[in-house]
């Protein structure tokens, strides 16, 4: 079967190039062919998905792949955890994909061949058991990455944004590529279930310590998350969803697998983890809630969430240390629950916001108030997936944070003080995170989906689309149908992680319909029940109201909007997005270096200050002149690690580009140095 879904994609991709080429790149031709590029790789997505689900069933698929010269045999092999992370990366794809069959064909006929290189790059990582196939599967989800990233040309951010993902992709590559060599050197062997038997153990700590950078590099962890917003902003539309809720994926599976490979960790990585997931969760909502253009509000959401799976990764990484099973189940299933609720509710907000900015040709929040009744599908979508990732009741989202923070609480259970305190502080920060989520998502949906309508309600091309309907709708009742269906999920995830936290993950279902963090009577809930009593609670009250107020219920009070306390200021739009995020910009003045200015200009076109960072008032009607208020945020790792760094490599370059002055004998002196220096050193050594 895996054959088969390499040879799918393969076709989708040849299609993609071949719709380009001479006699196919008639117009009418390529708006047949694409389509069909993008339900080939949906085709292949649906057969992974299957094929990953009779890995968790037990069926065990291979497909040899001979030889790899001196370093040994190797083959591709589904089992339970890799059958998991298919089941997870490729059935959230079959939507996307079916979304974009459903675009313009001729506006992006190559795209189809990017996402194909990226699927077929996820495929090979998932089910790799030799060191250097996973690496060629890394190298190449990275140069996919590069071509998704820089595709559009007219992309503002796309130098920035394709430049970032390699030269991060290749960091964590040669991480893994590091950490691999470690622990092979003395096993002699590359495959990945003998990387952990007989190692020393500094090597063996070192060896887990470059496994887990490298593949948290790929999921976005501080301070290495300075690629993600930028490539998942630059991308095109559908592959934002497939970078964001299918590719991103392979970390997290990256970091179950170490765990599985070399067991407990060291008590100094387990306590790095949780400290650096709590610092990226904090990071990434701050960013996502002051953030005023949509895409790059999502793609930080992508950090925070990052995080938050981190967080309960670093819970049973502390449970693997401490040699306490449960906690390493609660803490892995909080983890793969949340990476689900992560992949539907970002491919869904992701499919959401490609349909709209094709539609309105922005992604500005104030430009798209009331999103939801001029594009009902796709606001809807955006509602969604905005109450998903906030991890409120009735979604998936909210078991799966209850999860994480039920399992930060089990400091007590270790006995090492460093682990109970960084589990402490991962926990506060996690817990602040879910607040902060809060109030991010309500200013989306409030003021974005629901605010007030600027223009008239307009038809929409890509809100009316088959496919984009399907995906919504799709992706939707993943959201709202994995919360009703909690239990259901549970013992999905304990038969994937089955090789990994053997059947301890069961202890997490108290009853037929009543979860628990795997510790009896530590705490319960049921998200199946809530999904019976909420709505009923709401018809309730909605009866108890009609009845007591009488017709007094259907009346209908209008009055003008409130636009300012402050005289003489006539605004004329109601409540924008940019000035609700003023509060939380003050409130994380310390983490984001807010910056604000107040000064007046005159109302000319070359006073105009960019939508997204400042908001003109009118003085008033007869007044030429305006109060401009604009506010800047610092991105403090970014501003304060990597620039000093860069300024620092580019004084080494420009004395280095000295030595090029094009002179042979300067170069036969170079190498002259070169080879007393190899020689010095070699004698000493010896």
């Amino acid at each position: 079967m895996l054959f088969s879904v390499f040879a799918l994609l393969a076709a989708a991709a040849l299609l993609s190039v071949l719709s380009r080429r001479g006699s196919l790149s008639d117009l009418s031709l390529a708006r047949t062919i694409v389509p069909a590029a993008w339900l080939l790789e949906a085709a292949a997505a649906v057969l992974a998905t299957v094929t990953g689900a009779l890995g968790i069933a037990g069926h065990v698929h291979t497909l040899g792949l001979g030889g790899l010269g001196g370093l040994g045999p190797a083959q591709l092999r589904v089992d339970r955890l890799s059958g998991l992370f298919l089941v997870i990366c490729f059935a959230v794809a079959v939507p996307v994909l079916l979304a974009g069959a459903s675009r313009s064909a001729a506006d992006r006929p190559r795209l189809p061949a990017a996402i194909a290189m990226t699927l077929a790059a996820v495929l090979v990582i998932l089910t790799a058991d030799h060191l250097f196939v996973l690496l060629f599967g890394w190298e190449a989800l990275t140069f996919a990455f590069y071509l998704l990233s820089g595709f559009d040309r007219n992309a503002p951010d796309r130098p920035r944004a394709s430049v970032y993902a390699v030269m991060f992709g290749k960091l964590s590559g040669a991480a893994l590529l590091a950490g691999g060599l470690v622990l092979g050197a003395t096993r002699h062997s590359f495959l990945l279930a003998d990387l952990g038997a007989g190692v020393h153990a500094a090597a063996w700590e070192v060896g887990y310590g470059l496994l887990v950078l490298g593949f948290g590099v790929k999921v976005g962890l501080v301070p290495l998350q300075v690629w993600l917003p930028p490539a998942y902003a630059a991308a095109p539309g559908p592959a934002r969803a497939i970078m964001a809720g299918v590719a991103v994926n392979v970390g997290f599976y990256g970091m179950w697998r170490t765990l599985q490979v070399l067991g407990p960790a060291p008590v100094w990585l387990a306590t790095i983890v949780l400290v650096v997931a709590g610092i990226t969760a904090i990071l990434g909502i701050a960013h996502s809630a002051v953030h005023p253009d949509l895409a790059q509000l999502i793609a930080w959401s992508s950090v925070e969430n990052a995080g938050v799976i981190t967080a309960g990764f670093g819970a049973a990484l502390v449970g693997s240390a401490a040699h306490n099973a449960q906690l390493q189940a609660a803490g892995l299933l909080a983890a793969t629950a949340q990476v689900i609720a992560h992949a539907l509710g970002k491919s869904l907000l992701f499919t959401a916001t490609s349909a709209i900015e094709a539609d309105t040709g922005t992604t500005s929040l104030d430009a798209l108030r009331a999103i939801t009744r001029r594009l009902p599908w796709s606001g809807t979508g955006l509602v969604i997936g905005a109450l998903t990732l906030a991890g409120l009741p009735l979604t998936a989202g909210f078991a799966s944070e209850w999860f994480t923070l039920e399992s930060l609480m089990q400091q007590f259970r270790v006995s090492q003080l460093s682990m109970q305190l960084a589990s402490a502080t991962a926990g506060a920060l996690v817990a602040l995170t879910v607040g902060v989520a809060g109030v991010t998502f309500v200013r989306l949906i409030a003021l974005t989906a629901f605010g007030c309508l600027p223009t008239e309600p307009q038809t929409s091309a890509a809100d009316r689309a088959i496919g984009h309907r399907c995906a919504t709708v799709a992706l939707s009742i993943g959201c709202l149908g994995l919360a009703a269906l909690a239990p259901l999920e549970v013992r999905i995830i304990a038969a994937g992680l089955q090789p990994v936290t053997g059947s301890a993950t069961r202890g997490a279902l108290k009853s037929p319909w009543v979860l628990q963090p795997v510790f009896a009577e530590f705490s319960v809930l049921s998200p199946t029940w809530l999904w019976l009593v909420i709505p009923a609670l709401t018809a309730i009250i909605a009866l108890v109201a009609v009845l007591f107020s009488g017709s007094r219920m259907w009346k209908v009070r209008r009055v003008p909007a409130w636009s300012s306390a402050s005289s003489g200021v006539d605004r004329g739009v109601g409540y924008t997005s940019f000035g609700y995020a003023n509060p939380m910009r003050k409130v994380l003045a310390n983490l984001l270096l807010t910056r604000g200015q107040l000064r007046q200009v005159q109302a000319s076109p070359g006073e105009a200050e960019p939508e997204d960072r400042a908001e003109l008032y009118p003085l008033g009607p007869d007044s030429p002149a305006s109060l401009h208020y604009r506010v800047d945020i610092v991105e403090v790792v970014e501003q304060y690690l990597y620039q000093p760094v860069l300024v620092a490599l580019l004084t080494i370059v420009r004395v280095a580009k000295r030595l090029q002055s094009g002179r042979l004998d300067a170069y036969l002196a170079y190498m002259l140095i070169a080879l007393v220096a190899v020689l010095a050193v070699v004698t000493a050594v010896a």
